[in-house]
């Protein structure tokens, strides 16, 4: 589009340009504001974004804090996760020198016997003497026969294809690649080839093939002695019972971990007892995670909000220092989640949630957990002497009134479900939460959180971040297309900029017009009076 010529104050000696200016500047003030109204848009998306951030870093630390990591393709909590965690219990040994042991929270209190009939061995084939001086490549072992430059060795059941000119170093190599199971090495010095497996057991072996190339490289390598060629288990003998067979030396048996070390003529003993420091501290860090969490919530919450500082528009910042600036985005920012809906909604359900029983246990008030007054927000205070005491007489309580994981399956209430659906749903999560322990309902309620702030504002760039607490917990985004509300706030506000900003072209033009209309006016005024001035001027003469 050509611009049309604009006659900027030729006969009126106005300055039009600085008046088409100040005039359409007095129109431009709704654009500011959609402009603003847009940029708090985002520091809100960002906010939000932000919280979901700090939610997911707290479920994934805390729970790998606590041991909590075995999850389910989802990610959720593995049923009777917590027996597994070792924190609860300790356990001692009469003889360290034979096999250590660490007692989950699953393992009896008490004491009980060990006996140590045998170790895991894993399969070892070595040379017997030293390989010949004369042997320094394939092409050097006798019997190997090669076809194209090529020879083929087999061992387990692999083939493995040597070159004329690899040295004992590559077939080493070789071996390993083909036998990711196996270990192979040559040792130049000590002039001999070891093999091993590399996990024990009598399902490990090391089985060479009958062909003539495997037996030609086995006489070669001086492999004549193969009576270690396979693997055999560990025994044990556990409270005196019949003989238990494992495949490792590091076994686990009601409840405790063992690592054996050697064999036992007499049978040890291994006493389990609570660790009820141990077992506190960790609860208590949790709670420490929880408060801090519930507390910058609720600063956020109460944030002031200064409704006289809006965010700048670049016009405005260009009248202003960097300093100033900063200062001033300070104030602007204040307050952006201020009595959130979501956020609070989220904190009143938990702090609901945490309280109310768990299914054939108990209540958190029960082990000297409580959540202290209506100021505290849902943070939670512990009565150290009552919860130890808990821990000391039932820690089997105690962990499943925090930390039990329920078996009845997870659903989500879809828009699209009828009534009858939503009603079978909706029971279906309150037995699941009436069957999960305090704790879990937190992780459980932070991550519905999580969904809901999705849904406002998206994942932002956290979006792998999430899906670590919840694999499929981004699905309801993606299906309903990937916009969050604030996402379409933005996009509709930018469709009124736009409106606006062709609106103020289009007044800007009407102004040049009519300004040139003016000039044009005056030019042929002044013209005229020229004309005129002239005329009388000749009749004097």
């Amino acid at each position: 589009m050509v611009n049309p010529i604009r006659f900027g104050g030729m006969a009126s000696g106005l300055d039009t340009e600085s008046l088409v200016k100040q005039l359409v500047s007095a129109e431009k003030t709704r654009v500011d504001k959609f402009t603003q109204q847009k940029i708090w848009k985002q520091w809100q998306q960002t906010a939000y974004n932000e919280t979901n951030k700090t939610m997911a870093n707290f479920i994934l630390d805390t729970r790998k804090n606590l041991g909590l990591t075995r999850t389910t393709s989802t990610g959720a909590l593995v049923s009777g996760s917590i027996n597994t965690v070792d924190w609860v219990k300790k356990a001692s040994s009469s003889n360290d020198t034979a096999f250590e042991v660490k007692a989950t929270a699953s393992a009896p209190a008490g004491v009980s016997t060990l006996k140590v009939e045998a170790l895991a061995t894993g399969a070892n084939v070595s040379s017997t003497s030293n390989i010949s001086d004369t042997i320094t490549k394939a092409s050097d072992i006798t019997g190997l026969t090669f076809t194209d430059g090529k020879a083929e060795i087999s061992i387990n059941g692999k083939s493995i294809v040597l070159a004329e000119d690899d040295t004992l170093n590559q077939i080493s190599q070789k071996i390993r690649a083909a036998l990711p199971e196996v270990n192979a090495n040559y040792d130049s010095g000590a002039k001999r080839f070891f093999m091993s497996s590399k996990a024990t057991g009598s399902d490990s072996k090391i089985e060479f093939g009958t062909d003539g190339n495997t037996d030609s490289f086995m006489t070669a390598m001086k492999f004549t002695d193969l009576s270690k060629a396979q693997g055999t288990n560990s025994k044990i003998i556990y409270n005196g019972g019949a003989v238990i067979e494992y495949k490792s030396n590091n076994i686990s048996i009601n409840g405790l971990n063992l690592t054996l070390k050697t064999k036992t003529n007499t049978e040890e003993t291994i006493r389990v007892d609570t660790d009820v420091d141990g077992a506190y501290n960790k609860i208590k860090e949790f709670v420490d995670e929880y408060n801090k969490l519930i507390d910058g919530f609720d600063s956020k919450l109460a944030e002031k909000k200064y409704r006289d500082f809006q965010p700048l528009t670049d016009e405005q910042k260009e009248a202003m220092s960097e300093t100033d600036i900063k200062l001033w985005e300070e104030k602007a920012k204040s307050g952006l989640l201020k009595n959130d809906e979501t956020m609070t909604r989220m904190m009143q359900t938990i702090r609901q949630d945490i309280y109310q029983k768990v299914d054939g246990f108990g209540s958190i008030y029960e082990l000297g957990i409580t959540t202290g007054s209506w100021r505290d927000n849902g943070k939670l205070t512990i009565d150290e002497t009552k919860l130890k005491d808990a821990l000391r007489n039932d820690s089997e309580k105690v962990l499943n009134t925090l930390f039990k994981t329920s078996d009845t399956p997870e659903v989500t209430i879809n828009s699209g479900d009828n009534e009858a659906t939503r009603v079978e749903k909706q029971a279906q999560i309150d037995k699941r939460k009436a069957e999960s322990g305090a704790f879990i309902r937190i992780f459980d309620g932070l991550t519905s959180g999580i969904k809901d702030i999705v849904d406002k504002s998206g994942p932002g760039s956290e979006a792998s971040l999430l899906r670590s607490v919840k694999s499929n917990i981004l699905i309801e985004y993606v299906t309903s297309g990937s916009r969050s509300l604030i996402d379409k706030d933005v996009s509709e506000i930018d469709k009124r900029i736009s409106r606006e900003t062709e609106r103020l072209a289009s007044l800007e033009e009407r102004y040049w017009k009519q300004f040139t209309a003016l000039e044009k006016a005056m030019s042929q005024m002044n013209s005229q009076s020229s004309w005129l001035s002239q005329q009388f001027g000749g009749g004097q003469q």
